[in-house]
């Protein structure tokens, strides 16, 4: 048996017996919240906001906070998840490995990293913006436009890479939340994300074994990947 269909068959056996979570997509919210309370407006009088306020939260949790939170000023930015559909255009199968490089900060030197590849998937979110005001909406939707310039690129802890694009803008502006007075405009932005569901990852030894590993470690390359923390153990 060649020595990579024994690593895939090992980590296959590995895999059988062990299901861990992994929240991935947690971090492209953290991502896009953060990217989303920079965004700047304008008003009337020529000032500029300091923080647009953006929080997690579907559409109807969104106008219930809206309702309950009187100190909560308009416009504001709510995000959530709308899917995690398959991508067969990008799939791969599990005979595939990932061979990546690690730094040992510890040990200063380099080591092998090996994984089954992650699982191609497309990742959908909704950021809704609400507003009294339509100048105030048009703002932050021109700004999320410039944002995507045709894509955004995501970082995490998981990839440096990931391209998100929007798909579609809508107009859902409606008497929401209270009487007329109260009136809240509403878009929604519908925005996709080329990602990947990440896979547990083994140290490579130099004697062709996958042995545990409990630190942090840094891949290796001229693309800025991100610095992954892996604890998880074969034998666990």
């Amino acid at each position: 048996m060649r020595p990579y269909d024994k690593i895939r068959k090992t980590i296959q056996e590995y895999e059988l017996g062990n299901h861990s979570q992994v929240d991935f997509y947690r971090e492209y919210t953290k991502f896009l919240i953060r990217k989303m309370e920079t965004i700047k407006i304008i008003d009337a009088e020529g000032k500029t906001n300091a923080e647009m306020p953006t929080f997690y939260a579907n559409p109807e949790r969104a106008i219930a906070k809206l309702k309950e939170d009187r100190n909560l000023v308009l416009p504001v930015i709510s995000i959530s998840i709308s899917d995690i559909d398959d991508d067969p255009d990008r799939r791969r199968t599990n005979m595939t490995l990932n061979l990546d490089t690690t730094w040992d900060k510890t040990e200063q030197r380099s080591k092998r990293i090996v994984s089954i590849a992650p699982k191609a998937v497309k990742l959908s979110y909704l950021v809704n913006i609400w507003s009294k005001y339509v100048e105030d909406l048009n703002q932050i939707v021109e700004n999320i436009q410039l944002m995507f310039n045709p894509s955004l690129d995501i970082r995490t802890n998981f990839s440096s890479n990931i391209q998100a694009f929007i798909t579609q803008v809508a107009d859902n502006s409606s008497a929401v939340v209270g009487d007329r007075q109260d009136r809240v405009l509403r878009k929604t932005v519908q925005i996709t994300a080329d990602a990947y569901i990440p896979t547990r990852k083994y140290l490579y030894s130099s004697t062709g074994q996958l042995e545990v590993i409990n630190m942090e470690i840094e891949f290796l390359d001229t693309s800025g990947s991100a610095i992954e923390t892996i604890s998880q153990s074969p034998n666990s």
